[in-house]
């Protein structure tokens, strides 16, 4: 029985992680808002037939909570979650994490962060069958200059993230803070 991947906003900076999942041999569902452009990070992938689209915006919380349970439901629990969220959507992650922990099943949590995670982490409930992992995406200094992560850099980071299996990890760099880009 194949394990069970889920990949929250793998529309975008995440999409090459959710592909990685599914060449790995993970079934992989991907949410996101858009439902053209995750049709995009399945066809993208090299096993199409792992990548399950679950298009729904995850900001709207009795549609997510519906929609994971659904998801456990038909899928099954989930070994591995990667969630990007926004800040917008300030319940999201707690929504994903009860519907998840419903079931007795152990599974890993790799929280992909912003920058200011490093000064200022996010406080996050994790429930007992929850291996939590934090990843904190920063910058990358280019002489006098920096300059934000591109997505392929951020996909390279968390997939060595996740194959290192570290309680945090940083992907580019977060001092000097005073070189952090502007947004």
């Amino acid at each position: 029985m194949a394990q069970e991947a889920l990949v929250i906003g793998a529309s975008g900076m995440l999409a090459e992680v959710a592909r990685w999942l599914a060449k790995e041999g993970w079934q992989v569902t991907v949410v996101g808002r858009d439902r053209r452009k995750l049709e995009q990070v399945r066809d993208g992938a090299l096993r199409p037939e792992a990548v399950h689209l679950l298009p729904l915006d995850y900001g709207q919380t009795e549609t997510l909570r519906t929609a994971m349970a659904k998801l456990v439901e038909s899928r099954g629990p989930m070994n591995l979650v990667v969630a990007w969220i926004h800040q917008t959507s300030p319940d999201a992650l707690a929504t994903v994490l009860a519907e998840l922990s419903r079931s007795p099943w152990p599974f890993r949590l790799y929280h992909v962060c912003g920058s200011r995670a490093w000064k200022n982490p996010p406080v996050v409930h994790v429930p007992a069958t929850c291996s939590y992992h934090r990843i904190i995406l920063g910058f990358v200094c280019e002489g006098d200059e920096a300059r934000w992560l591109t997505n392929a850099e951020i996909a390279d980071g968390v997939i060595r993230a996740i194959g290192d299996n570290a309680a945090q990890a940083i992907v580019g760099q977060v001092e000097p803070w005073e070189k952090r880009p502007a947004y």
